[in-house]
């Protein structure tokens, strides 16, 4: 392996060992912490899902911040749309003012009312579009990255890794429930939310190593 491939993996794995750590962080908090305090350290609108968004807002200014002359201006606009999404969502902003949440298809098709719907269409579309654009335009590219172990391919993997962990966190006491008739204990339900909030916490730091491991790269010739 030459020098320059042995330091394209070695800067590869600062991804993985940023999951790691949040990982470990949401087994300590649960360790440490007595389940109720577990609970309204990482309740809605508690002091996590606070620094969660004020993370959130910081990570698209300093994807703007940090672009490069050479970048395609839809690459960090596209990115900073997605993080202010982020933002909003974790303030459910998504359901604040309609009552019920824009993003189901049930919201569009019968539930909102016709006037919700336009608004909420209009506030979607270029969170869609931006989204869009990243799976399909740099999806090709991030696969490339990937044969090479290029240190921002991996940090995007293991972004959608993270997102999936905590996406998972969240639904499985509702699925438990409603399907299998498992009620979790308040033990348990503190370790799964622990984990839901933290891994969500990594989110944001994920994407500004990202942000960084592309600022570093060698200048396009």
């Amino acid at each position: 392996m030459n020098r320059t491939a042995l330091s394209l993996s070695t800067r590869a794995v600062a991804a993985p060992l940023v999951a790691l750590a949040f990982l470990v962080l949401a087994h300590v908090i649960w360790l440490a912490l007595p389940a109720q305090a577990t609970m309204a350290l990482m309740s809605e609108h508690g002091p996590v899902e606070g620094l969660n968004v004020a993370l959130y807002v910081a990570v698209a200014a300093l994807v703007v911040l940090w672009r490069r002359p050479e970048d395609d201006w839809r690459l960090w606009t596209s990115l900073a749309i997605v993080m202010l999404a982020f933002a909003a969502r974790e303030m459910d902003w998504h359901k604040a003012f309609t009552g019920t949440s824009v993003l189901k298809f049930s919201f569009f098709l019968r539930d909102g009312q016709p006037l919700h719907r336009v608004v909420a269409a209009a506030v979607l579309l270029p969170v869609a579009l931006a989204s869009a654009y990243l799976v399909l335009r740099q999806g090709p590219v991030l696969l490339g990255g990937l044969r090479r172990l290029d240190p921002v391919a991996v940090t995007v993997v293991v972004f959608a890794l993270t997102l999936v962990v905590g996406k998972v966190a969240d639904r499985a006491p509702a699925i438990l429930a409603e399907e299998h008739g498992i009620v979790l204990s308040a033990n348990v339900r503190a370790w799964q939310t622990s984990m839901e909030e933290v891994m969500e916490l990594a989110l944001a730091f994920l994407v500004a190593l990202g942000a960084w491991q592309h600022r570093q790269r060698d200048p396009m010739p």
